[in-house]
């Protein structure tokens, strides 16, 4: 299918089909960024505290909040963040947590290491 240089009957305009071709790509790449790998690092870090502490320190999380709102990190650099952890019971602690991006001049898309501090014991 041509819709390059389609025009309508008077020949001035870009014909409704390109109009719509072009809307329907807009939206699809809109809809393509705003998930998967273009997802932000510290949320990313937020995700992976929740699941770990919840289902290997079998500590159920309400929710993880970390600052400052990093988008992404350099190739070799880490970003360091403090994170509040609340947990179902109605405790929390802080804790320090990094992200380091994995990959150098040799290497790749590798994804982000995290690390951060283990919960205080339940009690």
């Amino acid at each position: 299918m041509n819709v390059g240089l389609q025009h309508d009957k008077r020949g001035t305009r870009p014909s409704r089909r390109l109009w719509q071709l072009l809307a329907l790509a807009a939206v699809a790449t809109t809809a393509a960024t705003s998930c998967g790998p273009n997802t932000d690092a510290y949320v990313a870090l937020q995700n992976a505290m929740k699941s770990h502490i919840t289902n290997v320190d079998h500590r159920p999380v309400a929710s993880v909040s970390c600052t400052p709102h990093v988008h992404d990190t350099m190739r070799e650099e880490t970003a360091h963040l403090r994170c509040l952890v609340r947990f179902r019971d109605g405790t929390s602690y802080t804790a320090s947590a990094a992200i380091r991006n994995q990959n150098s001049g040799g290497t790749h898309n590798r994804p982000d290491a995290y690390t951060w501090d283990s919960p205080p014991p339940a009690g």
